[in-house]
């Protein structure tokens, strides 16, 4: 069957037809999927790249904070102490 030919297409030029179409949209949905794993991994790559960088950051603040805590703490154990010794310094 030749596209100007003017001839009714038989159930075999048909079937020739969709199999050549099938083609077509397997090899068309295999490069799209293709595509949108790439495209997946890339994205999954930024996201784990930004959260290292968002978790080293974390981490960084979290320490100073666990430090000044510290700080804090033994401060208020260092006045706990005083107001300890002043409470039986006053005691008869």
């Amino acid at each position: 069957m030749s596209e100007a030919d003017d001839t009714p297409a038989t159930k075999g030029d048909l079937g020739v037809l969709e199999a050549r179409l099938l083609d077509r949209v397997g090899s068309e949905i295999d490069t799209l999927e293709m595509r949108m794993l790439e495209r997946l991994e890339k994205t999954e790559t930024t996201l784990l790249r930004e959260f290292r960088k968002w978790a080293i950051s974390f981490k960084s603040k979290f320490r100073a904070s666990d430090a000044l805590v510290v700080g804090f703490s033994e401060r208020v154990t260092s006045l706990e102490e005083r107001v300890s010794d002043l409470e039986h310094r006053d005691r008869p």
